[in-house]
C-alpha cells in the first residue's frame, strides 16, 4: 500500500470514530458546551456520517492491499483512530477547568 493510501485509510477511520463520538450527548457536550445538547436532528446524520467514512476506508484498504491484508489494516487504523480521538476529547476536557462540587460534609446544615 503506497503511504498516501494508508494516510487516506487512516484520516477516513479517525473522521468516522470522530463523527460517531461526536453523535454521543456527552462527547458532544464536552466540546460545545455543558448545556447545549445533541438533538436527534444531528445524531442520526453523524452516525451515518461514520459508517460511511469507515466503509470508504474498508474498501479503499481492501482494493489496494487484497482482502486479507486490507482487512487487517482497516481494523488496525479504526483501533488507531479511536485513539487518537479518545485523545483528542481527553486533551478538550482537561482544558476547561471543572466545578468545584460540594461534599456532603461542606454544606450547611439545616436546623
Amino acid at each position: 500500500m503506497t503511504n498516501i493510501m494508508e494516510i487516506g485509510v487512516f484520516l477516513l477511520a479517525t473522521l468516522g470514530m470522530a463523527s460517531a463520538a461526536l453523535s454521543l450527548d456527552r462527547h458532544w457536550r464536552d466540546l460545545a458546551g455543558p448545556r447545549r445538547s445533541i438533538g436527534p436532528r444531528w445524531t442520526r446524520p453523524l452516525r451515518l456520517v461514520a459508517i460511511a467514512f469507515w466503509t470508504s476506508a474498508c474498501v479503499l484498504a481492501v482494493q489496494e492491499d487484497g482482502v486479507a491484508i486490507g482487512t487487517l489494516l482497516w481494523v488496525t487504523d479504526l483501533t488507531s483512530g479511536a485513539f487518537m480521538v479518545a485523545v483528542m476529547f481527553t486533551a478538550f476536557g482537561m482544558r476547561r477547568p471543572r466545578r468545584h462540587v460540594q461534599k456532603a460534609s461542606e454544606a450547611p446544615h439545616a436546623g
